[in-house]
């Protein structure tokens, strides 16, 4: 299991990118799971939904299943690291893209730059493997244009 950050600032492309990039690996036949970073939390289902509910009487965690679906929501003063919950989630999976984790020094990254809203590397030298960016930019990294979907893919399978 390889496991790779997707980093930049708000508004540079790291959706866009991932987005993109599932479904060419998917067609090379790399199973391929995301985590997203929601630094400012996040609701599933709402307020009025049973799961959220449930967490709110104080459950340690709610589990929501269905036909062809499932999720584990857990409550965890102390938090869990990217690649803990990569391991423990995602066993199967060949490539795990995460959607930030800027602050996690253990993860490689790749980050995105766009033009007006991100135009230089904040990733140190050990962390970042590679930039994607729509505008040339010197680095010591491959650097790949946001379109370059299959370079990044080859990449990315490569082994970064």
């Amino acid at each position: 299991m390889k496991i790779i950050a997707i980093v930049g600032n708000s508004g540079s492309g790291k959706t866009r990118l991932i987005t993109r990039l599932v479904p060419e690996l998917k067609k090379r036949g790399v199973s391929v799971a995301v985590i997203k970073h929601c630094v400012h939390g996040f609701e599933v289902g709402g307020k009025n939904k049973d799961s959220s509910k449930f967490l709110a009487a104080g459950a340690d965690g709610v589990a929501l299943v269905s036909a062809k679906r499932w999720a584990v929501l857990r409550q965890d003063k102390q938090g869990i690291s990217f690649s803990d919950l990569a391991r423990n989630s995602f066993r199967s999976a060949d490539l795990i893209l995460v959607e930030g984790g800027r602050k996690d020094k253990d993860l490689r990254k790749i980050e995105v730059l766009r033009r007006g809203v991100s135009d230089v590397v904040k990733s140190s030298a050990r962390e970042l493997a590679a930039v994607v960016a729509d505008f040339r930019i010197p680095s010591r990294v491959p650097v790949f244009h946001p379109r370059q979907l299959e370079k990044i893919a080859d990449w990315l399978e490569g082994g970064f």
